[in-house]
């Protein structure tokens, strides 16, 4: 009996579903990278109105990933409350870099709204307060 003959669109079509759960990581060498902004009230707080603005409509107010935008995103916003394995540098740099997935906005890259790269790590702070940080 013969095999049936994948067209090559349809394997790829399973190949990136198999791939849109995947987990999003960044590089070594960015999960590796730490805040040069030292944690204050005055960061904490431009931090939080950055969430606010940026962040809030998807992740939610507590970081759960239930903000009122959470469902028009093809893939469900993190929850910023689970940080055991996510770094500073990671944080940031998903913030910064985004997510794109076959051509669509997953999370929107945020290094062209917040172009001071220092309000951009103040945002991390702000979202560690959220949840447990990574455990040494």
């Amino acid at each position: 009996m013969r095999r049936p003959r994948w067209p090559a669109a349809m394997l790829l079509l399973m190949a990136s579903a198999l791939c849109a759960g995947e987990a999003w990581r960044a590089p070594a060498e960015e999960r590796a990278r730490t805040s040069p902004v030292p944690p204050s009230e005055a960061a904490l707080a431009k931090g939080h109105a950055l969430y606010q603005r940026h962040c809030q409509s998807c992740h939610g107010g507590t970081g759960k990933g239930d903000g009122k935008a959470a469902g028009a995103s093809p893939r469900p916003p993190g929850d910023l409350t689970d940080q055991r394995d996510t770094s500073e540098g990671e944080i940031f740099w998903k913030v910064s870099r985004g997510l794109k997935e076959g051509g669509e906005v997953v999370m929107p890259r945020f290094d062209g709204e917040i172009t001071n790269a220092d309000d951009r790590w103040k945002l991390v702070l702000y979202v560690r307060t959220l949840g447990s940080p990574k455990s040494p």
